[in-house]
């Protein structure tokens, strides 16, 4: 069975170099093909419209406007080529651009460039450790390469969702933390008189310098509350961009009080106090934790230092009187 097992091993390796060469070859083929595409495509609209004469003129002394030009069809050739990747099921797409959205990637072609990263790093990845292991001899040999490609290979896949979550992990605390701040400077607008629109605008200049994300997605609010969405849609959406249940609280407060009537100012302030006492419980929790977190590394690291210190003096009496 072992040389069975061998003999299979060895075969697999005699043609791994072959079955790289033509992966890598495919790979390559199929972008080519779909530049190659693009281009014929874009010629063939160009001719027309010259035909039609509703060109404009370009100045070809304009070398600042032919450069934005050939960055910006460079930048639709790699959109066109990564949308081959994107898989065609719409609840994946809307999660994987739910996920972009919260890491604050609001392109359009954010979720075509993502799945393409995945690929070419799946791609790369083992094909570098291939090329490093055939010239300087890293020493891996047999099924120990075959592990390490496929490895690499699954490493290189999941990368890019790995860096996507812990980037809307950071972003997502720096929303919590600067969520209480916000709501006091809202207290503030709404006792100043300022509606709800205006408020916004203003408290989202305020807060770009300290909470940028939050800052953000505050002022993109307001652009959406300029064009005529309303108020809880508008919040519903900012929930949906950060992540956090905070703000989607926070326009169904808003909203009950517009349609009840209500003080807006005393409704913002007994929200902001109950994020304080959140944000105070969360940190209490915390600290209530670490005992119990501390407990394993203290016994590994900090209990033997101790033993040896208060026993290492009975040893060497012992010793000695021996």
């Amino acid at each position: 069975m072992g040389f069975e097992l061998t003999a299979i091993s060895d075969m697999l390796l005699d043609n791994l170099t072959a079955f790289v060469a033509l992966f890598v070859f495919l790979f390559v083929a199929a972008i080519t093909f779909t530049v190659v595409t693009a281009i014929r495509s874009r010629e063939g609209i160009r001719r027309r419209v010259l035909l039609s004469g509703s060109i404009e003129n370009v100045d070809p002394d304009d070398r600042r406007g032919l450069r934005h030009q050939q960055m910006a069809r460079t930048r639709r050739l790699l959109t066109q080529a990564a949308s081959n990747f994107v898989p065609q099921d719409e609840k994946s797409i809307s999660a994987v651009r739910k996920q972009l959205t919260q890491a604050g990637f609001y392109q359009p072609s954010a979720v075509a460039n993502y799945y393409l990263v995945r690929v070419v790093l799946a791609v790369l990845m083992p094909g570098a450790f291939f090329f490093a292991n055939q010239q300087f001899d890293l020493e891996f040999t047999g099924t120990r390469e075959l592990l390490a490609l496929a490895s690499l290979a699954v490493l290189g896949l999941y990368l890019p969702r790995i860096i996507l979550a812990r980037i809307t992990s950071v972003l997502q605390r720096q929303c919590r933390e600067g969520f209480p701040d916000f709501m006091d400077l809202m207290v503030v607008c709404a006792e100043a008189g300022l509606s709800v629109d205006a408020a916004l605008e203003r408290v989202s200049r305020e807060l770009t310098t300290s909470y940028p994300f939050l800052g953000t997605n505050l002022h993109m609010a307001t652009l959406e509350l300029r064009a005529g969405k309303g108020l809880s849609d508008a919040f519903q959406y900012l929930a949906e961009r950060l992540g956090i249940q905070e703000a989607l609280n926070l326009g169904s407060l808003l909203q009950q009080s517009q349609e009840l009537g209500t003080s807006l100012s005393d409704a913002l302030r007994v929200f902001s106090d109950e994020m304080r006492d959140k944000r105070m419980s969360a940190a209490e929790e915390k600290a209530h934790a670490l005992p119990a977190k501390m407990a394993i590394p203290m016994m590994i690291f900090v209990f033997p230092i101790i033993l040896v210190v208060i026993l290492l003096p009975v040893f060497v009496r012992v010793s000695t009187n021996l």
